[in-house]
């Protein structure tokens, strides 16, 4: 008599890896929607989330995963070689993933060669903006080649990247398992895979990303962070022209990271404009204020994507052309149908733009960015 074979649970922990808990609106929702898709595909799987602020980010995902525990120690490895040569740190962090000898870390990097696997989740973090945040993709490397812990990236932009940067990354990216970016100038820099924003997954998601209370019908975000101290005034006028050509009564400005993203606000209102403000606490806890028939003008890209996705007009201010310019443009790409430019002097000019299509296509990228979640997280 045959005995009924019992299907083997693999009940290691998965590991993701992300930039929330600055909090930064972008990194934060990247860093949910995995959170929410695996809660309800793989519920019963531990969950270890390594990012630079842990303790925020424990309160940013209360509740999301059942099992959720946050560190920091890829990110303490990564961050404690800032400012030392490329080459020099990425032989120094793939060394101690391999042989310890650094008692603040050793017992997290012990625990990483238990991992299911490990993920590093898209956004725009992993570039020569911030050299030694590429210190994370030898270390994973290491992880793979020694320790046979499977590695991923999903929805990278890697732009821009040094000449010496670029080389390594691409020797690290061909050892990953599954290597996306979110972008084609991306993938062609890393050897990866094109694909789309992370950010796409939510969409298939139970978790409705957008806030339900009455909205203005005209939309700000001006960041705080890539400006240029003599931009500032510009980005004024060019704001104050834009909602004068725009708005009849209030307009809502948001606020991605806080406090960087209120610098606009009382100088705004100095010229005599009526704004709601629309800080990130309340971003995150009622949702994002965009809907079909308002206008947004906005810098940052993730504000480009789900306003464009919940069916609104906009226009984007490209800030650094190597940067932004790639992100923004890989939405238009997309049809998203904004307009766009890095000329600040005339960007209060810009007339918004609009795909009517775009809200439907959206389901369309969700599901390509679902189809590539399965294969990373099968089911049982």
């Amino acid at each position: 008599m045959f005995e009924r074979r019992r299907r083997t649970v693999d009940s290691r922990p998965i590991y993701l890896i992300s930039a929330a808990g600055l909090p930064n609106y972008g990194d934060e929702i990247l860093t949910r929607v995995w959170l929410d898709w695996l809660a309800k595909n793989h519920p019963d799987v531990p969950v270890w989330l390594d990012c630079p602020e842990p303790g925020r980010a424990n309160h940013l995902f209360a509740g999301v995963h059942p099992r959720l525990t946050t560190t920091n120690t890829l990110w303490h490895l990564a961050f404690g070689r800032h400012g030392m040569p490329l080459a020099d740190s990425a032989e120094y962090v793939a060394q101690v993933v391999v042989d310890l000898g650094s008692p603040r870390l050793d017992l997290g990097l012990l625990q990483l060669r238990e991992m299911r696997s490990v993920h590093l989740l898209g956004g725009g973090y992993m570039n020569s903006v911030w050299e030694n945040h590429l210190l994370l993709l030898p270390a994973l490397v290491a992880l793979k080649q020694h320790f046979q812990v499977p590695i991923y990236a999903t929805g990278q932009g890697v732009l821009p990247l040094s000449a010496e940067a670029q080389s390594a990354v691409h020797g690290w990216v061909a050892d990953f398992d599954v290597f996306e970016t979110r972008d084609v100038p991306s993938a062609e820099a890393s050897g990866g895979t094109p694909g789309v924003d992370d950010a796409f997954l939510a969409f298939t998601n139970a978790r409705d990303l957008y806030s339900k209370t009455e909205t203005p019908d005209v939309m700000l975000l001006i960041q705080g962070d890539f400006v240029d101290e003599d931009a500032t005034e510009g980005l004024v006028d060019a704001a104050e022209q834009f909602v004068r050509a725009h708005a009849r009564g209030p307009i809502g400005l948001v606020e991605s990271i806080p406090p960087d993203d209120s610098w606009i606000l009382p100088r705004l209102r100095e010229r005599g404009l009526e704004v709601n403000f629309y800080p990130f606490t309340r971003l995150w806890l009622e949702g994002l204020p965009a809907r079909a028939g308002q206008v947004w003008l906005t810098t940052r890209f993730h504000f480009h994507l789900l306003a464009a996705a919940a069916g609104a007009r906009g226009a984007v201010i490209e800030l650094e052309a190597d940067y932004y310019g790639i992100k923004h443009g890989s939405l238009r790409d997309l049809g998203t149908g904004w307009s766009s430019t890095s000329d600040i002097s005339t960007s209060g000019s810009l007339e918004p733009g609009l795909n009517e299509n775009f809200p439907k296509r959206k389901q369309q990228l969700a599901r390509r960015k679902a189809s590539l979640a399965r294969r990373i997280y099968p089911g049982h």
